[in-house]
This record gives structure tokens, C-alpha cells and sequence, in this order.
């Protein structure tokens, strides 16, 4: 990799981190805080006038949560700038063209790109408990509370499972999020029902029935098709919610 072709490469990376700033909802200013590192460290990264080392940029990938991109690019360009300035192999064995060196990737960059694939961000683990802690709560709640009030408590936690499906989780996280989507769903199609917004609850349980099923997850589906049965043969949602409740805990 020439000179050149470093810094643009740089700047093409300082590029993603401000679209993914951008995208997360930060400010340079409130990316800053979370990474520790000053305003215009950022600032000048994005634009390509500052080139930080590895730490900032793992910093950058928990804090926007981006499953190790920018990362294992930092690390790609690290590696190519590296094997140009060492320079061909000595003895002047130029590579052959059965083997050209362009087929193969740097071995920091796999250990890269596995890392972030196998890595885990500790961060989601925290949101999800968080997330089926509240579920949970309110799910014990039914029946105490009125159902407006179950609703408000719901929807901020239903907004929080639409941001976390829109970034990059481990398997097993991404397992947990499904799950939590479709007992938000039922839940919200139950008391849509006591509401008496009957199309609402349509909508909602046909989402929580998708989601489980999507899932692939059977426990999760069996409890999902008791609001879906309860809306389309119009029971008893008292007897109902005690189902969910027991299935639930």
C-alpha cells in the first residue's frame, strides 16, 4: 500500500466512524465522553488530519456497538502499510502468478474479524438483562396495574428492542432479543385487547406468533399463540393472562 493509498484509506475510515456516529445518535462531543478521548481527537479522526492507534478504535466499536468493523479496518490498513514498507522478500523472488499475495488475508485481520464475530459485546449483555428484568416485572404486574399503564411501561421497552435489532449482536444475544420481542408483543396485544383496540391486538399478536416462530424457538411460539388464540375466538384474557403469567415465569 502506497503512501497515498494510506491516507485515503484513513480518511475512508474516519468517513465510517462519522456515518456511524451519526447513525448511533452521537455527537462528537458525546462520542468523545464515551471513549475517553477529547473532541477534537475525534473530530480530526473523522476528517482524517489525526490518526489514533488500535485502543480508540476498539472504543469506538463498543460505544456504537458495531461488532469490531472499524477495528479489524484499522487493522487491515495497518497490516498493508506494514508489509510495504518492509518490502519485497530478499533474494528478489518476486511472488508467482499461481500464488499471487493479493488472495490472501493479513493473519492480525482474521484474528480480527474472529474476534468480533465470537466476542460477545458485554454492553448488550447488560441492556438485555435490563430489558428482561422490566419484561418480567411487568409481566408480574398484570392484573395489579391498569392496563394503560402497562402499556407506557411497555412501549419505551419496545422502542429499546428496535434499536438493539438494528445493530450487530452475538448469536446467542441475538436468541434473547427475539425472544424478548415476542413477549413484548403478546403482552401488548393483551392489553391492546383489554383496551379495546381489537385491531392493535390483531397486529400484535400476529408480530409476537412471527417472531417466536422466526425464532425458532417452541417454548417461546406456545407462548405467543396464547394471545393469538385468545384475539381471534375473543376468551377470556383474565384466563389468559394467568397462562402467560405461569408459562412466563
Amino acid at each position: 500500500m502506497h503512501d497515498d493509498d494510506t491516507t485515503a484509506a484513513r480518511r475512508a475510515l474516519g468517513r465510517r466512524l462519522a456515518h456511524l456516529r451519526r447513525a448511533a445518535g452521537h455527537t462528537q462531543h458525546g462520542l468523545a465522553r464515551l471513549v475517553q478521548y477529547g473532541r477534537s481527537s475525534v473530530a480530526n479522526t473523522e476528517t482524517g488530519r489525526q490518526h489514533p492507534e488500535r485502543p480508540f478504535w476498539t472504543r469506538c466499536d463498543e460505544a456504537l456497538r458495531t461488532g469490531g468493523v472499524l477495528t479489524a479496518e484499522f487493522d487491515r490498513i495497518a497490516s498493508l502499510n506494514h508489509h510495504h514498507r518492509l518490502g519485497p522478500p530478499r533474494g528478489g523472488a518476486g511472488p508467482t502468478s499461481d500464488n499471487p499475495p493479493t488472495w490472501w488475508e493479513d493473519e492480525d485481520h482474521i484474528t480480527a474479524r474472529r474476534l468480533a464475530l465470537t466476542t460477545p459485546a458485554a454492553a448488550d449483555d447488560a441492556r438485555l438483562a435490563q430489558l428482561e428484568h422490566e419484561i418480567q416485572a411487568v409481566i408480574d404486574d398484570n392484573g395489579r396495574c391498569p392496563p394503560a399503564t402497562l402499556v407506557a411501561r411497555l412501549r419505551p421497552l419496545r422502542d429499546c428492542v428496535d434499536q438493539l435489532m438494528d445493530a450487530r449482536q452475538h448469536p446467542y444475544q441475538r436468541a434473547r432479543l427475539y425472544t424478548a420481542a415476542a413477549h413484548l408483543s403478546g403482552l401488548l396485544a393483551a392489553l391492546a385487547l383489554d383496551l379495546g383496540a381489537l385491531a392493535l391486538a390483531h397486529a400484535y399478536a400476529a408480530e409476537a406468533f412471527a417472531i417466536a416462530d422466526i425464532a425458532r424457538q417452541p417454548a417461546t411460539r406456545a407462548w405467543a399463540y396464547h394471545p393469538t388464540a385468545t384475539i381471534n375466538h375473543c376468551g377470556s384474557l383474565a384466563e389468559t393472562n394467568d397462562d402467560w403469567s405461569a408459562t412466563s415465569s
